[in-house]
């Protein structure tokens, strides 16, 4: 079965060939309603727009020092600076025996504590209450765990892997879901759901 090529191109594509045509006249237009009829209208209104809009030689544009775009930049760059440093790592410092003396002092298991410092559990399923207790044992605000969390997923460089493949993260899980599938005794997984009530 054969698909013609009118009927293969979307309508975005077709408006944007049709704009970066030389001209939008009369002859233009037809040759494009010809080929592509189930755009018809939107062609003509695009045709309308082109029409009616300026040309380009009739805009001017401002000269603008170096050192202003120079300054801008800069106020950019720490704008950016500002959001990371407020979206820092609370782990960070953690050395592999605090991590898992961390995990002992939250009565969780590494498993699950390192679901929790990779993003691997999507933010919103996280009781504010786990939040709480988590930054406290952290010495961090609770504010600033929470925007922690709320970052994409990620996994902790310097780690060494046995494979062939680099490792990837997969899709978040819920907060339930990592308490039900990191290696939690029954009564870490009934304190870990009684956080959610």
């Amino acid at each position: 079965m054969t698909t013609s090529k009118q009927f293969a191109a979307d309508e975005e594509s077709v408006l944007m060939a049709f704009s970066m045509e030389p001209s939008h006249g009369r002859e233009t237009l037809e040759r494009y309603i010809k080929e592509y009829p189930q755009h018809a209208t939107a062609l003509i209104d695009c045709s309308i727009d082109l029409l009616h809009a300026s040309p380009a030689e009739d805009v001017s544009a401002t000269v603008v020092p170096d050192s202003t775009v120079d300054k801008a930049w800069q106020r950019f760059e720490r704008a950016v600076q500002q959001t990371d440093a407020e979206v820092a790592n609370p782990f960070a410092k953690l050395n592999t025996s605090g991590f898992k003396s961390l995990a002992s002092r939250l009565d969780v298991s590494n498993l699950f504590l390192m679901r929790v410092r990779d993003r691997a559990i999507s933010a919103a399923t996280i009781p504010a209450r786990f939040i709480e207790k988590l930054a406290s044992e952290l010495g961090a605000t609770a504010q600033a765990v929470a925007a922690y969390l709320q970052g994409p997923p990620g996994m902790v460089s310097g780690h060494a892997f046995r494979s062939s493949m680099k490792p990837s993260m997969g899709e978040q899980i819920t907060f339930d879901q990592a308490v039900a599938t990191s290696q939690l005794t029954a009564e870490q997984q009934a304190t870990l759901k009684a956080l959610s009530d």
